[in-house]
């Protein structure tokens, strides 16, 4: 399912704030937090197997690609990626297995549907996006996963992170998705450029040719 956003952008920090706290149960709060922190797609998210994707030691989650997941979930590209998540989400992360674990230790899934007849099922795309737009409804903010993928991106520029180790962290093909992702101003380009040029006024040796 793709979203329907004519201007995509990246979530900002206090919207996903205020969604967790209007979130009413801690599966839904989990699921937002691990797509801010690992930039996964959704359908990389609702993949995750808890018993072999999740290194309990490292504190790291897995995307990996199967083609027979019973919710559809899909990694693109059938790429195989790791991300490190905080250690508070590893422990709210530890928090929810224990709280649902009657309901997970029947099946490997990591998110499943945690009421109804199809409680203990594995957790599909479509029920998260029924999710998201409760929480909108609820709060007047939208958020989508592919905002939290933005949301992920952005973040990790603004703590200096190159645009290769982006583009590898969220599984971009093409570098130059990866740039669309990130918002990049126009007076931030000219800004950088005169900050480069003040550290290397000498690099041509121009003054030698006046």
């Amino acid at each position: 399912l793709k979203e329907k956003e004519n201007k995509p952008r990246a979530a900002e920090q206090d919207e996903i704030i205020t969604i967790l706290e209007a979130c009413t149960n801690c599966r839904d709060q989990l699921l937002i937090l691990l797509m801010a922190e690992t930039g996964f797609r959704i359908g990389e998210i609702l993949g995750v197997n808890y018993c072999k994707d999740i290194d309990y030691t490292r504190h790291t989650i897995k995307a990996c690609f199967r083609d027979d997941n019973e919710n559809d979930a899909r990694a693109k590209n059938a790429e195989y990626r790791e991300a490190k998540i905080s250690d508070d989400t590893f422990e709210f992360l530890l928090c929810y297995l224990s709280e649902y674990r009657d309901l997970l230790q029947n099946q490997s899934y990591l998110f499943v549907n945690i009421e109804g007849k199809t409680a203990g099922k594995a957790l599909k795309v479509e029920s998260v996006y029924d999710m998201l737009d409760r929480m909108e409804k609820k709060t007047s903010i939208k958020l989508t996963p592919h905002m939290l993928r933005r949301y992920f991106a952005n973040m990790r520029r603004k703590a200096g992170w190159g645009l290769e180790l982006i583009q590898q962290a969220i599984g971009h093909k093409n570098i130059q998705t990866t740039i669309r992702y990130l918002n990049i101003q126009d007076d931030e380009l000219l800004q950088a450029s005169e900050t480069f040029y003040r550290q290397h006024s000498a690099l041509y040796l121009v003054e030698q040719l006046l």
